[in-house]
């Protein structure tokens, strides 16, 4: 009688682990040590093993020609289930070491084909390109909306051209084909999964009829960045130096190539570029994505046991400044800035409405007075006190530290005399709300211009953060816009000295 796979499977006998312990040592990269990137990947070889924080090559770091190694042992040892139990799998690869693959691909070099294993492992590449909405702030990765693009296309351009150096004619074109419809699969889902994130968002905020646009602009600013990868490649047919060398066998590998492509940063030069059709461009959409995340993020973190009015009114002017500076100075396109205002508008009213539902839902689960009181009502005059006095302040002097260091005055000094006010101390967000103003401009002078502390206060934090979204901009980066006001950046508190020493 004939067995089944799993009746086969069942009857192997159990696997004996005979390796040696690890004797290792694991060490950490350090800023620095790595080399500044030239026009071509690194050829270094170092081990078999490369940590990894994904199984997709999107999520990871370079592709280098270790990369290119452990990739051919891989395909090497890919083995038939049914030939491993026969008996019949080859596995005569599996104990070579990365030197001596080295050593055979470059006296053999790679088969002059692309293979099934060629398109499979392109194929479960390409499914690890995703916008999932399956947390919080989904692109709170700032690279994440980069990351994919870049990658999607490069393979795309490098796997094209060398089928092009590979096959000719009907073979070259059912190659080709099968390409085209597996990266058109991929530009459809991705493209569908960012114009739904973004978009729900952005009608959350009250911007409707954005969502086809992003669809569009994604697919055609993918199109022309695949366009450019392959006009590179036509153009700079040696711009990895590989040719007559011992690794030239890396010019085969599209992986490698890819690699190489996304070194030259096409992206920056081509994501910025207006658009005359209606289109976002690239630029624009990582920034809106970017925004519409933070603001999301910004949202869920509300709390209505510790966030008084004041704190609110304060920290919805910073998101307001932040959006200014980023129309004025993030180089996106008129219709991305018209696009980021409306969400500005819809986002703030949408956080006051949804922070006065959960207060309204407190007080209908009351059981005492107290806690009715507890869950007293949002005064949104005194929000908007607090944001008008720090925008007037920011209309007139254009300096957003400035202005925020006159709105928290003033929204502390509003929040003290509340504190004073018969049953104010009894509202939640009142009552564990002062350790923001407590804290807000520390304890000590450290900073004699402004005789507040910046060394661990929020007014510290705001200030660097604020530092390091401006720094961003003024590099032309995709701007850190970092909603959440958590600290971030590479500023340091002598940065905020100089800082001061010029604006005060």
């Amino acid at each position: 009688m004939t067995m089944t796979i799993a009746e086969r499977i069942a009857a192997l006998p159990v696997a004996v682990n005979t390796a040696k312990p690890f004797s290792g040592q694991l060490a950490q990269e350090k800023p620095g040590d790595r080399a500044a990137s030239t026009g071509s990947p690194s050829t270094d070889i170092t081990d078999i093993s490369t940590l990894r924080t994904s199984l997709y090559a999107v999520d990871n770091s370079e592709y280098s020609k270790d990369s290119a190694v452990n990739k051919q042992w891989r395909k090497m040892n890919t083995l038939n289930i049914l030939d491993v139990l026969d008996g019949k799998a080859d596995t005569s690869n599996l104990t070579l070491s990365a030197t001596e693959i080295e050593k055979r691909l470059q006296q053999d070099g790679l088969l002059d084909e692309v293979s099934d294993a060629d398109f499979n492992m392109l194929k479960f590449e390409w499914s690890g390109i995703s916008f999932g909405a399956d947390t919080t702030n989904p692109l709170s990765d700032s690279d994440k909306f980069r990351k994919n693009v870049d990658y999607l296309a490069s393979r795309y351009a490098a796997m094209a051209d060398r089928i092009k150096n590979t096959y000719a004619g009907t073979q070259q074109k059912e190659q080709l084909e099968r390409l085209d419809r597996l990266y058109q699969d991929t530009l459809e889902r991705t493209a569908s999964e960012y114009a739904n994130l973004v978009g729900d968002m952005l009608d959350k905020y009250g911007v409707s009829g954005e969502r086809e646009k992003i669809y569009q602009s994604y697919k055609n600013s993918v199109n022309e960045l695949s366009d450019a990868y392959m006009d590179f490649l036509h153009q700079n047919s040696g711009f990895t130096k590989l040719e007559g060398t011992k690794d030239a066998w890396l010019l085969k590998d599209d992986e490698y190539i890819a690699q190489g492509l996304r070194n030259q940063d096409i992206l920056s030069g081509s994501s910025s570029v207006s658009k005359a059709n209606g289109d976002y461009t690239l630029r624009d959409l990582e920034i809106l994505g970017q925004y519409t995340s933070s603001l999301s993020a910004m949202e869920a973190k509300s709390n209505i046991y510790n966030m008084s009015e004041e704190q609110i009114g304060l920290e919805l002017s910073m998101v307001a400044m932040k959006t200014d500076a980023l129309v004025k100075k993030g180089n996106g396109s008129t219709m991305l800035n018209v696009t980021l205002e409306a969400a500005l508008n819809g986002f703030m009213n949408a956080f006051l409405d949804q922070f006065d539902r959960k207060l309204s839902a407190g007080r209908t689960q009351a059981r005492t007075a107290y806690d009715l009181q507890g869950h007293a009502g949002l005064d949104r005059k005194s929000v908007w006190s607090v944001y008008n006095k720090t925008m007037e302040s920011y209309r007139l002097s254009g300096d957003a530290i400035h202005a925020m260091t006159k709105g928290a005055e003033y929204g502390k000094e509003r929040y003290l005399d509340k504190m004073n006010k018969k049953g104010m101390q009894d509202i939640y967000r009142y009552k564990n709300g002062g350790a923001y103003w407590n804290q807000f401009f520390g304890n000590s002078a450290g900073m004699k211009a402004t005789g507040y502390d910046t060394r661990g206060s929020i007014y510290g934090q705001r200030m660097m953060d604020w530092l390091d979204f401006t720094s961003s901009l003024e590099a032309g980066q995709i701007p850190h816009i970092n909603l959440s006001f958590k600290p971030g950046g590479s500023r340091t508190m002598a940065d905020a000295g100089n800082w001061l020493n010029v604006n005060a």
